[in-house]
């Protein structure tokens, strides 16, 4: 190649690299066209859909977690022109609670066709307490008591809740005196009434029945109502109406009878796979007369905070069951003659038992003048029956 080609040569490749270098920097500087920005666009919008799809999804899981602790059904409340909600001619088909919105919470009731209206009080929310001022009449009260005397009044069953002391059960307490009593974990005398004994109590029945909001198939798994009666000195230590999950299947399920598990004191002695657990889905608490001094019921741990309970929990104190000597702390309901207290042992579980309501548990104040009378109707149910039933893991 001579000069003059040479010349040519790098003139044509300079001004290649020119026209390329421009092609590059007109690219870098260039208004995307809408068919250009069309592909970015649809993968912009599918990573932000994607981004709200997860987020529904989070939120979603959270709500399903909630109701998975807590499934209650509510019932919808429809009050009339006067603010009164009438119960008296519905009827229920399932488990449900009621809410407890508020403490000091009212509510105005009719419950069956006297036109009488109940009014409902909150104590509590967690667990949810309610109580009823005149829920019954001077004469039930009195009738009630009469009828538990003719038919006898027996020791209570004064177990620990381990079941430490269960050689003592068959001690005799009717003489001790009150320094002795002090010491036992129930002191009080009892008998059951059947349903069915008295017009009064088939009344009581049906009310009942309308106030808890219960169908009549969990009605029927109610036990006769216990009358019990405290003297001076007598008391209830903390308690649990109902037994947790881990105490075996509950007692009322047709497995439990089919193979004749047990509970309480006399499932002590045997092993766990012959052992059942209660399951008082919830309490009405019926107070038959007014006590001169003591004889309260508290709730110790009702509206705890979780770090509050495992606190208690964790706690070894001597005293830890004792809250009933002085009937604080905690949520105390004063006795009161025809004053009725509901609560809920259990959570609802899409209209079947759920969990228990550890907060749930409660005792018997010291009686410290006077005498102490009450009445129970403890109704129960049981888990989805497609739930499986699995051996006790102990006994308390």
């Amino acid at each position: 190649m001579n000069p003059s080609q040479l010349v040519a040569f790098v003139a044509v490749v300079a001004f290649a690299f020119m026209v390329m270098r421009g092609k590059h920097h007109k690219q870098e500087n260039a208004v995307i066209s809408d068919e250009e920005k069309a592909p970015l666009a649809f993968k912009a919008t599918f990573l932000q859909n994607d981004e709200e799809k997860k987020k529904k999804m989070d939120e979603e899981m959270r709500v399903d977690r909630i109701r998975a602790n807590e499934k209650r059904i509510v019932p919808v409340e429809v009050y009339d022109d006067e603010n009164v909600l009438d119960l008296s001619e519905v009827t229920f088909d399932k488990l449900s609670m009621w809410e407890p919105v508020a403490i000091n919470h009212t509510r105005r009731l009719k419950l069956d066709d006297s036109g009488r209206v109940y009014v409902m009080r909150t104590l509590a929310l967690n667990p949810p307490v309610f109580e009823i001022e005149d829920f019954l009449e001077d004469s039930d009260c009195d009738t009630i008591i009469n009828m538990a005397g003719d038919r006898g009044l027996m020791k209570s069953d004064f177990t620990y809740l381990d079941g430490s002391n269960k050689d003592e059960t068959s001690k005799d307490t009717s003489e001790i005196d009150v320094d002795e009593a002090k010491d036992l974990f129930r002191f009080s005398e009892q008998t059951w009434l059947a349903h069915n004994s008295a017009n009064l109590l088939s009344n009581m029945y049906n009310r009942a029945q309308k106030l808890t909001r219960l169908p009549e198939s969990v009605m029927k798994k109610m036990e006769p109502m216990q009358v019990v009666r405290y003297k001076v000195g007598g008391h209830y230590f903390s308690h649990w109406d109902s037994e947790d999950d881990h105490q075996g299947p509950c007692c009322i399920d047709p497995y439990s009878r089919k193979h004749g598990l047990v509970t309480g004191v006399s499932a002590m002695d045997r092993p766990l796979e012959d052992r059942c657990r209660i399951c008082r889905f919830m309490t009405v608490l019926y107070y038959l007369a007014d006590t001169e001094e003591g004889g309260g019921t508290v709730f110790p741990l009702a509206d705890y905070t979780d770090e509050e309970l495992q606190e208690w929990e964790a706690s070894t104190s001597a005293d830890k069951f004792r809250e009933t000597k002085d009937c604080q702390p905690g949520v105390a309901v004063l006795p009161k003659k025809r004053k009725a207290v509901l609560w809920y042992n259990h959570e609802v579980d899409n209209g079947f038992l759920g969990k228990r309501i550890k907060r749930s548990i409660h005792g018997g104040c010291d009686v410290k003048k006077g005498t102490k009378w009450i009445a129970n109707h403890w109704i129960s149910e049981i888990p989805h029956p497609d739930k499986p039933r699995t051996t006790a893991e102990g006994h308390y």
